[in-house]
């Protein structure tokens, strides 16, 4: 897979705690050199897009953007109306996110009195939404997350980004197969895909709360030969993204904000490159 061409990006995924600290955090990610600032659709927390639109108040050159937005819990056209104005406020810098629910969101769509839907009917919705995005404001860019084949070629056909949906425990064979369906299904304008993947750590140590959520440990990842991770000093992370870009694709590569600082190093020797 011929993919050395396309240029490393570099995102952070956080939700705010307080509005001077989330401000404070997006002035921080940009001048560490990451290219966005990312937020995931949760109702418990607050509103991804209210979220996004705050950090680029405060940036002049981060992209920002929900990872993902669920669209059974929206209807097409709101979701088209806040990607508009999101685009409006932050002059064109967003990423939208957009998926077909993560298995919580069935959760959330009953408390807000709203019919889930089978997967055919989720898969349709989404669809539906991403056409009202392009036909309000076609320049908006559309990250769709996927993880089985059928949302991976519709993934492969209507995105700018695709965020492959890899388990934690995926190796380079397993983003190399998902990327090969995303490129297939994309036809023409495969050159012009960007593919995706949100680590689950960096560094030696996994976060507290995928520890105590998912069970995740760093010994379990390295028994896995799993791709969701960088681990060692700068030197070998950079080497480990360069390999996995040329093995599966993958060129643009987020991570949680507790990353930060010890990504900074890997994201100014490898950003644009």
């Amino acid at each position: 897979m011929d993919t050395t061409t396309t240029p490393f990006r570099f995102g952070l995924v956080g939700m705010p705690r307080s509005g001077p600290a989330w401000t404070e955090l997006a002035r921080r990610v940009e001048d560490l050199g990451f290219d966005s600032l990312l937020v995931p659709d949760n109702l418990a927390a607050t509103s991804a897009v209210v979220a996004c639109t705050a950090a680029a108040s405060v940036t002049t050159a981060l992209v920002v953007g929900p990872y993902v937005l669920a669209a059974p819990l929206r209807t097409p056209g709101l979701v088209a109306a806040d990607a508009a104005a999101l685009h409006a406020l932050s002059g064109g810098r967003v990423e939208l996110g957009l998926g077909a629910g993560r298995p919580d969101a069935e959760r959330e769509a009953a408390e807000l009195d709203l019919p889930f839907g089978s997967p055919g009917a989720r898969v349709r919705r989404l669809e539906r939404t991403i056409e009202c995005v392009r036909e309000r404001t076609p320049d908006v860019r559309v990250t769709v997350a996927a993880a089985g084949p059928r949302m991976l070629a519709l993934a492969g056909r209507t995105a700018d980004v695709v965020a492959l949906g890899a388990t934690p425990f995926a190796d380079e064979a397993a983003l190399a197969a998902m990327a090969t369906t995303v490129l297939r299904s994309a036809g023409d304008r495969a050159r012009d895909l960007v593919l995706n993947v949100n680590l689950v750590a960096v560094g030696d140590r996994v976060p507290p709360w995928l520890e105590q959520r998912m069970g995740l440990t760093m010994t379990a990842l390295r028994e896995a030969g799993a791709a969701t991770y960088l681990s060692g000093g700068t030197d070998e992370m950079v080497d480990t993204l360069e390999r996995r870009r040329a093995t599966t694709g993958v060129s643009y590569v987020c991570a949680g904000t507790d990353h930060a600082d010890v990504l900074a190093p890997v994201v100014e020797r490898l950003r644009g490159r």
